[in-house]
């Protein structure tokens, strides 16, 4: 059978038990918890993943971070959320305003008419897609121009050029008694 693997030695026996039991949240101590049984006991990647319920590839990888990055490594956020926020959100919200206020004036009514100034207030190259994903972002819909009624034609019908008589007027303009 394999070896255990090995963990750095980036903290002492007793430095590396303080900051197990220092751990600010589960999710933390759990990680911590995987480094020092794999140090202390030394167990395998399965028996390590079986008593902390994870799995084997979760301790895998937390014990790559600590071993490559130390205690701190373990400690990163996620990959979740907005991964390329640009402009915080207040930033954002000020210049949907902006874009806003352009739009009710009749000034650039198109995503591809926006662009420029995004890219000027972003400072970096962005597709239309980001605009149109910003302006989602803080519901904003496209001004009132844009947004045209749709009218039902009426149909107007002349009776004397039909004729007269009940069974000269359409079907659908008769009114049954």
């Amino acid at each position: 059978m394999k070896m255990p693997a090995q963990i750095s030695t980036w903290l002492s026996d007793e430095e590396l038990s303080r900051w197990v039991r220092e751990a600010p949240s589960l999710d933390a101590y759990k990680k911590r918890l995987a480094i020092w049984l794999t140090r202390r006991g030394p167990f395998h990647a399965h028996r390590v993943s079986d008593l902390l319920q994870v799995s084997k590839q979760a301790v895998w990888l937390w014990i790559k971070q600590y071993n490559q990055g130390g205690p701190d490594s373990l400690d990163r956020k996620g990959r979740g959320g907005r991964r390329r926020a640009y402009l915080s959100l207040d930033q954002e919200k000020a210049l949907v305003e902006k874009l806003q206020s352009q739009v009710s004036k009749g000034q650039g009514r198109k995503a591809k008419e926006l662009l420029p100034e995004v890219l000027e207030a972003v400072g970096q190259n962005v597709s239309v897609a980001y605009v149109y994903r910003l302006m989602q972002r803080h519901e904003r819909r496209r001004g009132p121009a844009a947004a045209k009624p749709v009218r039902k034609p009426e149909v107007e019908i002349d009776l004397q050029q039909l004729g007269s008589g009940p069974s000269a007027v359409p079907a659908e303009s008769q009114v049954l008694g």
